[in-house]
């Protein structure tokens, strides 16, 4: 790799630090300012003070979760499962989601342990006599509160936009597990990983790509404030919607030819739906060798740590693999690790 490139790399993992370092660390429940408009993406703290240790964190409805030895924690939400097994003693963890066990690629890592299938099935989770119960809370908030009526604790980790809610998400879990250290380890791990794996590439060699899926004769997308966009943009992809769309918007058509991007990331087995739909066979991506680029949903959805690995995979179906970054070094430093080989 270059100077230039090295330059790239390091001017983009500060960005994207910049970017997530406002809410690095959760929050002591009597120190969270009121929410505003730049709060509710992350809802987490300001730097911590060295050597702080709240009594309690604030979860993102607002609910002070007082800080113990957890021991019996269930998951219940896929992003929850993934940090689980990256943060906590395996020994802690009494159940993961049924989903993630089984489409998960690192399922494997979640055997032995009992399985959450709906936060609505609260006698399961009660059978499991967990002392904290980790989730995502989006739709109706009555679930929730159905739970904690039921007398479990709690905590919601809120909306899943990619690293801007991911990040803050890895410190408030280690900082429920007692590891707060490894999470700050974690976190630096993959926000590095993802400023690194297209940071060889110019903006000059960016192609623009969108994600777009179809369901029901009708297409859906995911762009800015969503997990797609940040896998599209760490994998060297200028995002061709962002510009005039957010989250995940539906789409005719006749949009989509008005974008026409080069390359389109979509869904294992969406490549002859989509390119075979009418007019959208006129796509430039659907005539283009490699222009489709198809992975497994549960890779491409995952909003958790499979963020990395996602754009490792599409950096390399649309560029070809980089370079290893150690090899190009002088002086044998090695590039930034892989969070999933974290030291405890």
């Amino acid at each position: 790799m270059n100077a230039l490139a090295w330059i790239n790399y390091g001017a983009l993992a500060g960005a994207l630090a910049l970017s997530v370092a406002a809410a690095a660390l959760p929050r002591s429940s009597d120190q969270r300012a009121p929410a505003g408009p730049q709060d509710t993406a992350a809802r987490s703290v300001e730097a911590a003070v060295p050597g702080a240790n709240p009594a309690s964190i604030e979860d993102h409805a607002g609910v002070a979760v007082t800080l113990r030895d957890f021991r019996r924690i269930a998951s219940a939400s896929t992003v929850a499962d993934a940090l689980l097994v990256e943060l906590c003693e395996p020994d802690r963890v009494v159940a993961f989601t049924r989903y993630g066990a089984r489409r998960s690629p690192r399922g494997y890592r979640y055997a032995g342990k009992a399985r959450v299938e709906d936060t609505a099935d609260i006698e399961a989770l009660l059978a499991l006599q967990p002392d904290l119960v980790l989730l995502n809370g989006y739709g109706d908030p009555r679930r929730i509160a159905r739970l904690r009526e039921a007398g479990l604790t709690v905590y919601d980790l809120g909306p899943m936009r990619g690293l801007a809610t991911l990040v803050p998400n890895v410190h408030e879990v280690a900082a429920l597990v007692g590891h707060p250290e490894r999470g700050r380890r974690f976190a630096t791990a993959l926000v590095q990983g993802m400023a690194a794996v297209a940071a060889d590439l110019q903006p000059p060699q960016r192609r623009r790509g969108m994600y777009l899926s179809g369901y029901g004769g009708r297409l859906f997308g995911g762009t800015a404030g969503t997990s797609y966009h940040d896998v599209l943009t760490s994998a060297g992809l200028v995002d061709a919607a962002a510009a005039a769309q957010r989250d995940w918007p539906e789409y005719t058509p006749e949009h989509v030819l008005t974008l026409d991007p080069d390359v389109l990331v979509t869904n294992t087995g969406m490549r002859k739906i989509l390119c075979g739909q009418a007019g959208l066979d006129r796509l430039r991506a659907c005539s283009a060798p490699g222009g489709v680029v198809e992975l497994d949903d549960a890779l491409l959805g995952d909003p958790g740590p499979a963020m990395l690995e996602a754009a490792q995979t599409v950096r390399s179906a649309v560029y070809g693999a980089p370079a290893a970054l150690g090899a190009a070094r002088a002086g044998g430093e090695t590039p930034a690790r892989n969070p999933a080989n974290k030291e405890n």
